[in-house]
């Protein structure tokens, strides 16, 4: 095809993949072939790469490796693996120089059977691409951690005939492995090639050019902006031409999103009216240069240099508008787009975080995007790195690690909600997942990271849910459909009692060496899964939809309480004189061993400023809630001035929380860090000073 003919965003994908992958593509299969056929197998492979390279966050030269397209392949165009190897990624590519492919009944047809084949481990007829990964495919497979990811790399529209759908809907069923291997489908389309090609380009600062022609409005108190409309054609230039880079770096590249269809439509039967319909987009820029292009005087054409240019709200509108162009090149003229550009000089640090969150974002919001903007969350990034060497993804889009590896900031979501005391949690978040990372009031991710739990705890936590979910699916397996289904759906439960089993000082020590403790969480896993079971058929009958009962808040109390009342106590988990190497230094048994504080010695609760707002009140009218004295035990050190009875540091800031009646209260706690002895510091500070290789104080 002619290279001028290509819309700007095809011939932009193919130029970067022909650059970026023609010299580790291997084609020497089809050498006796045209340049133009050659031309063709090589964008269809390199579509497959760049699909893995995505995904996994390899090389160029590493995804090409990947590629297993070729007689043989069996609908499978890349196989590429997690670093940690319990991950398998299956990629089938389409390429059209049009920008039209499709994943046909056909196609999807033939890549099942290819699926199925590695599942049953029938590696005849596969070519030598394929047989060269027969090892590594057996590994990941026979892993009891093993996911499975099925990608259509589309150079198209990224959606799928609802019957190609609901025929990879069932990949699953039909496998080998079904019912232990969890099978995941991805499209990726055009957009996102082009998105990713464009983020490719550079982190460098936008600076761009924007025209004012019909009715601007400036703002001078107390920071410059400038309300008005652009045309389309400019706005999609914008794109063409920064791509990603034109969004914000705090969302980019997790909230561009796709092109709206119903907006799209209207775009293109009726340009001239789209600006009463659209929300147009929000800019923030470093600096503005203003010259007008004819007379001086309000309101007359006014050319604007945008330097460190970047929307934060709009993404969508401009994919909207930059396809909207590609397809119609006269919509661009036709089209106007409300714009705001605000300039931060002279603006307050924290002014542009402020903005982002504030912005409506358009169409559905994704809780991910703001999660995405709290600092606390890149905290944790790296403090995962830097004391567990780990992985902690929290932003929206980004490839998970392998369970090895780390984890993610959803499942660190759900295990801290297992581990939180109100029960309800798990059964918001078995009804809606994202309940757990939207912000208060309608999400509960304040009562699970405003506590600021340490890296330490949060990996901890996800430890535990993963071996209670690896216990249930082991009983699952082989096991009768209501013994599936409780594991599908009452998993979180089960976690939230097992969970319950510990003491929450104990949990904070533990580390992923403690002896016994699979062995341990294995049998208390499947105690209290027999006694859930019961439960539920005693209390709800034996023919209830098992799902209906673990997302329903009161029946999931009436559940967890009459467990707990049939639970007989749990074997030990370990003492603490015998933590052994695999647990981490706590601060107060430092401090203990020290001898670092002498017994008597006041010591003052220091509520963080969420704590500050929920309780502060509460605890101002008795002074004395502050206040606690210091023992020698390397259990419970602090006695309240209240009730002079003794706690460890975490558990009476919980014991304080719940005298509150503070039901919106964290579910972890940092107690070395929340108790000041005056004049000196934290215990964590006095417990880090004596051995600095200590880390967070966790009791």
């Amino acid at each position: 095809m002619n290279d001028s003919a290509l819309p700007n965003t095809m011939r932009f994908v193919r130029n970067y993949l022909t650059h970026t992958y023609r010299p580790w593509i291997d084609l020497s299969d089809v050498a006796p072939r045209s340049p133009q056929e050659r031309d063709i197998v090589l964008l269809s492979r390199a579509l497959a790469a760049q699909a893995v390279s995505m995904l996994t966050d390899c090389s160029p030269q590493e995804a090409a490796a990947s590629v297993v397209d070729g007689p043989g392949d069996s609908g499978i165009d890349a196989i590429a693996f997690s670093k940690g190897g319990s991950d398998i990624w299956l990629v089938q590519a389409k390429w059209s120089d049009k920008g039209r492919a499709r994943l046909g009944e056909k196609d999807a047809a033939v890549l099942v059977t290819g699926l199925q084949r590695l599942a049953d481990q029938r590696y005849e007829g596969f070519n030598s691409r394929i047989r060269a990964s027969i090892h590594r495919i057996n590994e990941a497979l026979s892993s009891p951690r093993c996911r499975v990811h099925l990608v259509a790399a589309l150079a198209g529209d990224a959606r799928l005939a609802p019957q190609v759908e609901r025929q990879l809907a069932l990949v699953g069923e039909g496998f080998g492995f079904a019912g232990r291997v969890p099978v995941t489908v991805h499209t990726l389309g055009l957009a996102d090639f082009h998105s990713a090609a464009r983020a490719d380009a550079g982190p460098s600062p936008v600076s761009l050019s924007a025209t004012l022609t019909d009715g601007w409005h400036r703002i001078d108190v107390p920071y410059q902006a400038y309300s008005a409309s652009v045309s389309a054609d400019e706005l999609a230039s914008w794109y063409n031409t920064h791509g990603d880079r034109l969004f914000d770096s705090a969302l980019r590249p997790y909230s561009t999103g796709r092109p709206d269809p119903a907006a799209l439509s209207r775009l293109l039967t009726a340009p001239e009216e789209f600006w009463y319909f659209s929300n147009g987009i929000t800019m923030l820029c470093d600096r503005i240069e203003a010259s007008f292009l004819a007379r001086r005087a309000a309101g007359q054409p006014l050319l604007l240099r945008l330097h460190n240019a970047r929307v934060t709200n709009g993404a969508t509108v401009v994919a909207t508008v930059a396809q909207a162009v590609d397809q119609h090149p006269a919509t661009g003229n036709l089209a106007l787009v409300p714009v705001r550009i605000i300039c931060l000089e002279g603006a307050p640090e924290d002014f542009a975080s402020a903005l982002t969150r504030a912005g409506e974002t358009e169409g559905s919001a994704d809780p991910l995007d703001f999660v995405a903007l709290d600092a606390f969350q890149q905290a944790l990034r790296d403090e995962f790195a830097d004391e567990l060497h780990k992985e902690y993804v929290y932003k929206r889009g980004a490839v998970a690690p392998a369970p090895d590896a780390g984890c993610t900031m959803q499942e660190a979501a759900v295990a801290l909600a297992c581990a939180h005391p109100d029960v309800s949690l798990t059964a918001r978040a078995s009804a809606d997942p994202a309940y757990l990372w939207r912000p208060a009031p309608e999400g509960a991710y304040t009562r699970l990271f405003g506590g600021r739990p340490s890296a330490r705890q949060i990996w901890q936590c996800v430890l535990l849910l993963r071996q209670v979910r690896t216990a249930l699916a082991y009983a699952a397996a082989g096991g009768p459909p209501r013994v599936r289904d409780l594991a599908e759906h009452g998993d979180l439960l089960i976690a939230h009692l097992v969970f319950r089993s510990i003491d929450p000082d104990l949990l904070e020590e533990l580390s992923q060496s403690a002896d016994g403790l699979e062995d341990w969480t294995a049998q208390r896993t499947w105690e209290i899964a027999d006694l859930v079971a019961s439960a539920v058929e005693r209390l709800f009958g034996q023919h209830l939809f098992l799902a209906s009962v673990f997302t329903d808040e009161r029946q999931i109390h009436v559940l967890a309480d009459d467990v707990t009342r049939s639970l007989t106590a749990p074997p030990t988990l370990f003492t603490h004189e015998s933590s052994g190497a695999g647990r981490r230094p706590n601060s107060v048994t430092t401090l203990v061993d020290h001898a670092r504080i002498p017994d008597g010695t006041r010591v003052m609760y220091r509520p963080s400023p969420t704590e500050e707002r929920a309780i502060g009140e509460w605890l101002s009218e008795d002074p004395r809630r502050y206040l606690a004295t210091w023992t020698n035990d390397p259990r419970r050190p602090l006695i309240w001035e209240i009730d002079q009875q003794a706690y460890s540091p975490s558990a009476l800031v919980r014991h304080i929380w719940s005298e509150a009646a503070w039901h919106e209260a964290p579910s972890a706690v940092q107690g070395a860090r929340s108790w000041v002895v005056p004049g000196e510091g934290t215990l964590a500070d006095l417990a880090e000073a004596l051995i600095p290789a200590t880390g967070n104080g966790g009791a």
